[in-house]
């Protein structure tokens, strides 16, 4: 790693943070479940786990500009939307590092290569959403949603799942190894397998990005993205 690399360890700092920060939003988050509100102490902690997430991109951003050599007063960290290609991604980094590309292909093409256009990312794009710069400092409001959801589990450890309002099974349908009857749309109880009803609740960021598997993406994605560009600086 690069000496101008100068703010690793504020960056190692907020992982251990996030890390921490979000093993308390977990007992927060089922514990709002639970009262079937969203508590205030687990909104100020998203809210400022967001931000500390938010704030690794950007040392990073600062110090990727600080060992190439990029001037510019306003640095952030590249990221486009899903609905977008590697022109735009292109344009990103000309606005906001300008001069990565001739300077560093190989940090151009791994920062190109988890874009949200990119199968399985698009969870990028929506963390760039909840904390773009007119909301950095505060968190877009949650709502709360129920689905309703019928499990079955057989002993084997066998599970599976479906919305009964969106799914019509006909004759000859199993599940878990028992028969559906088509007339009550439900597996047969057999010894091996149980089914139950459970009920789904979500809070989501703007009523529409799903809040707890956004902020496990961050947790289990953020501190290796920024590791994979250290090892290029």
């Amino acid at each position: 790693m690069n000496n101008k690399a100068s703010r690793k360890h504020d960056i190692d700092a907020l992982v251990s943070k996030i890390k921490s920060q979000y093993a308390n939003i977990e007992k927060l988050y089922n514990a709002s479940l639970h009262k079937q509100e969203i508590g205030s102490d687990l909104k100020i902690e998203v809210k400022s786990y967001l931000e500390n997430a938010r704030s690794i991109f950007d040392y990073c951003a600062h110090d990727i500009a600080a060992v190439l050599d990029i001037t510019k007063d306003n640095i952030y960290f590249p990221i486009v939307g899903k609905d977008k290609d590697v022109n735009s991604f292109d344009g990103s980094v000309n606005r906001n590092l300008p001069g990565l590309k001739s300077k560093s292909q190989n940090l151009f093409e791994y920062l190109e290569s988890f874009q949200p256009y990119h199968e399985g990312n698009s969870w990028l794009a929506d963390f760039s959403t909840v904390t773009n710069d007119h909301k950095h400092s505060q968190l877009t409001p949650q709502t709360k949603t129920d689905t309703q959801r019928m499990v079955s589990r057989h002993v084997d450890g066998r599970k599976a799942s479906w919305d009964p309002n969106l799914a019509t099974f006909g004759s000859g349908v199993f599940i878990n190894d028992a028969q559906v009857n088509p007339l009550t749309q439900m597996p047969v109880s057999t010894p091996e397998t149980i089914v139950t009803e459970e009920i789904w609740v979500d809070f989501r960021f703007d009523g529409t990005i799903s809040a707890l598997p956004l902020l496990k993406e961050i947790y289990d994605k953020v501190p290796a993205i920024v590791e994979g560009v250290y090892k290029l600086l």
